[in-house]
């Protein structure tokens, strides 16, 4: 069966097919945020062809998509090769010296410019993407991390997205593909973002209807090692008071249901490594990850 470029492997019955047109129905005109983290990209060389694929398939079907991608493990390595020494802070977040943010913002203009190229190798058109790389300035204003030390350290935290552009280049049905760094109130001092945290102030300020986290994990698990496809915050709270969540589950956790509080539809944690993981979360209505809404039913 085939939906304008995309085709499911097994067939489908008439359920599936009238329910996989009434989500993307839903969709349509929608703002999608998709986040991927370096570990992903690192770990699987077909990982990001695999996501352009499934971004590609939303825009011809008229679903708004905005790509986030992080890039933790290309950036060890860069500074590596250049003998940059960094270390973390103790929320485990990279301090950023002024010499490693320009070994930063090298590689991430190239990973942004390798995921433009994946979209293209998977039917868009190179004028079809607005990639941040070609951007003059990033499109996040963001302040230090660390206020005291800002100085020394380039490691910083969103305050609002510059959203006109990027609203912008989605009215005119383009795919937008953003790295998480941002410029601070002087407009000229930028900073290394949590892509996590980039994702989230992007979803809340271009009022996107799905934020999707894309990792290497089923989602948030029960006591028996089961998927849990629904959590709102008082699910959450007990959950964590239980201990079921735990460890770097928490903040990831409280974070998506902030994002939700704020406006967004909802936040889904999924395994992107999954066949047409993306697809699969946003157009059944079993899903594949965790969903996080303000409340449930």
């Amino acid at each position: 069966m085939t939906i304008k470029g995309f085709t499911m492997s097994q067939p489908l019955s008439l359920d599936h097919i009238t329910e996989m047109m009434g989500e993307l129905r839903a969709y349509q005109g929608r703002i999608i945020v998709i986040k991927i983290g370096g570990n992903s990209i690192a770990e699987d060389e077909l990982f990001l062809s695999k996501i352009a694929r499934q971004m590609v398939f939303l825009n011809t079907n008229g679903v708004r998509v905005v790509l986030v991608h992080g890039g933790g493990p290309q950036i060890d390595d860069a500074l590596r090769e250049k003998k940059i020494e960094t270390s973390k802070g103790k929320d485990g977040r990279r301090i950023t010296s002024p010499k490693a943010m320009n070994v930063v913002a090298q590689v991430m203009k190239k990973m942004n410019l390798q995921a433009a190229d994946a979209l293209i190798e998977a039917g868009a058109r190179k004028e079809q993407i607005f990639a941040a790389a070609r951007q003059a300035k990033p499109l996040m204003l963001a302040e230090s991390l660390d206020p005291t030390d800002a100085k020394n350290n380039r490691s910083g935290k969103p305050v609002e997205a510059i959203a006109g552009p990027i609203q912008k280049a989605l009215n005119e049905g383009k795919i937008v593909v953003l790295n998480s760094m941002g410029i601070g109130s002087d407009s000229k001092t930028i900073y290394n973002i949590n892509g996590d945290d980039y994702a989230m102030q992007i979803a809340r300020d271009i009022h996107a209807k799905r934020l999707i986290l894309v990792t290497n994990v089923a989602g948030v698990l029960d006591k028996n090692r089961e998927r849990i496809p629904l959590i709102d915050r008082e699910m959450a709270q007990q959950l964590i008071k239980s201990g079921v969540i735990n460890g770097g589950m928490v903040p990831k956790v409280e974070s998506a249901l902030w994002v939700v509080k704020q406006g967004v539809g909802g936040v889904a944690i999924i395994d992107g490594f999954k066949p047409w993981a993306v697809l699969a979360e946003l157009l059944t209505h079993e899903g594949l990850g965790t969903l996080f809404r303000s409340r449930l039913g």
